[in-house]
């Protein structure tokens, strides 16, 4: 009888052995080598890894002044993180102040190499709408934005902090402990800080809060705030997500030190620091657009670069690609990689393609690239299988950057988050290549 339990036993462990293998081979993506997709924890397990439901990753950032890259989270308490590729590992480095609940695409590395952090609430939760509105013209957007604007009466405002790596990146933390931070204070009372850039001199930072879309300046030098106005009036709530108001996701700074984004009507708009003066354009980034007495729809500007020769490349809540010349006041539309809305995070890799990840919330998200020369290249769903040991298919993404030496840097924005680490070159498996655009 023993022996018989035993068999039984033996079998069940084998049967379950099995279908976890199998369970763990469709995480493998057949899209490119599969020894180049890695990620890593945020911090080591059961010791100082950052807790699930504060582990969604919102902004990354390398500094170029130590090599490393820094990231930061949003969930129920806002962390940072620093990836040191020297010894491989993620390491946790603190919670920061009561009451920060998210940095979304806030971060900025100052002339020294200080890094900035921008705060707010978690910008990537979906609102809690009312159910039963009023009814009459436009009465579906105006609940809306009473709902938006209902969940900032009381937040103070999203903090605008300095952390330097130079004294504290050798901290160990455990969970629940602080961020060594520095407060400068808080932009724009009651509003997120939603998109942050640093100007060529390191020493101002840009921002656009979330939800009323005020534009800002600090000089860290002199720990002083200006704000500079509205970036945008129309209230729309565009794209896939449409219990968000459509604020600009993306901001950064040209080789001309002008600050560049999207704006009422989906136009670029810059500013320049120099004659403190907006600049219009009309160039109208790509997506659908809806004008009615009743609605007015736009897309929205998710994430932007600036390249060394002045021109600019971004994407767009409908899941365009574009590259727009400031000093022609023309845009090129370049496409979608995908039929799905949203390119929700991008940058641009040291083999001279832009890496992007497109997909809308709560579906899959695929990692993509284009380069001149060979259109779009599709990477596929970013699964690792390292069978027995772990594996683990992840969906939803929001914060790309390129390391030091190259690496594409991936953060998560689902529960129990992962930093995914992907290196360029290789083969590309045969089918990936833009059929239109073939190599």
């Amino acid at each position: 009888m023993k022996r018989i339990l035993a068999l039984v036993v033996a079998s069940q462990l084998l049967n379950f052995s099995t279908s976890q293998l199998l369970y763990a081979q469709k995480c493998v993506n057949p899209h490119f080598d599969a020894q180049r997709l890695d990620f890593r924890d945020l911090g080591y397990p059961g010791a100082t890894e950052i807790p699930a439901d504060s582990s969604p990753i919102t902004a990354l950032m390398l500094n170029e002044n130590n090599g490393k890259v820094y990231g930061a989270t949003s969930g129920k308490s806002a962390h940072l993180f620093v990836y040191d590729a020297r010894v491989n590992k993620v390491f946790p480095l603190g919670c920061l102040p009561e009451g920060e609940k998210g940095v979304h695409h806030a971060l900025a590395q100052g002339e020294d190499g200080t890094v900035f952090v921008g705060t707010g609430l978690n910008e990537i939760e979906i609102p809690r709408l009312t159910r039963d509105t009023i009814e009459g013209r436009r009465a579906i957007e105006n609940q809306l934005w009473m709902d938006i604007q209902a969940r900032y009466k009381d937040y103070a405002g999203g903090h605008l902090y300095a952390y330097n790596p130079h004294e504290h990146d050798a901290t160990v933390h455990l969970p629940g402990s602080k961020a060594e931070v520095e407060d400068l204070g808080i932009p724009v009372p009651h509003n997120s800080i939603y998109a942050m850039t640093m100007d060529n001199s390191g020493t101002k930072i840009y921002g656009i809060s979330y939800p009323n879309a005020e534009f800002f300046c600090v000089d860290v030098i002199e720990k002083k705030t200006t704000r500079l106005g509205k970036w945008m009036e129309k209230l729309a709530y565009p794209g896939p997500e449409r219990s968000w108001r459509g604020v600009p996701r993306g901001l950064c700074s040209t080789v001309d030190n002008k600050i560049w984004s999207a704006g009422d009507d989906g136009l670029m708009r810059g500013y320049d620091p120099e004659s403190k003066q907006f600049i219009t354009t009309t160039m109208r980034i790509p997506g659908e657009y809806w004008e009615t007495q009743a609605y007015n729809a736009f897309p929205v500007l998710e994430q932007i670069i600036s390249n060394p020769d002045g021109t600019l490349m971004g994407t767009t809540s409908d899941g365009f690609l574009f590259k727009a010349i400031p000093g022609e006041d023309r845009l090129v539309n370049l496409g979608k990689p995908r039929v799905e809305r949203r390119i929700r995070a991008m940058t641009r890799g040291q083999d001279g393609r832009f890496y992007m990840i497109a997909g809308e919330k709560d579906n899959v998200c695929r990692l993509f690239s284009h380069r001149e020369d060979e259109g779009f290249l599709d990477w596929g769903v970013l699964g690792v299988d390292r069978s027995p040991y772990y594996a683990k298919i992840a969906y939803q993404f929001d914060a790309l950057c390129t390391a030091a030496d190259g690496t594409i840097c991936i953060g998560e924005s689902d529960r129990r988050a992962k930093l995914f680490l992907f290196v360029p070159g290789g083969k590309v498996m045969p089918g990936v290549l833009n059929p239109t655009n073939p190599r």
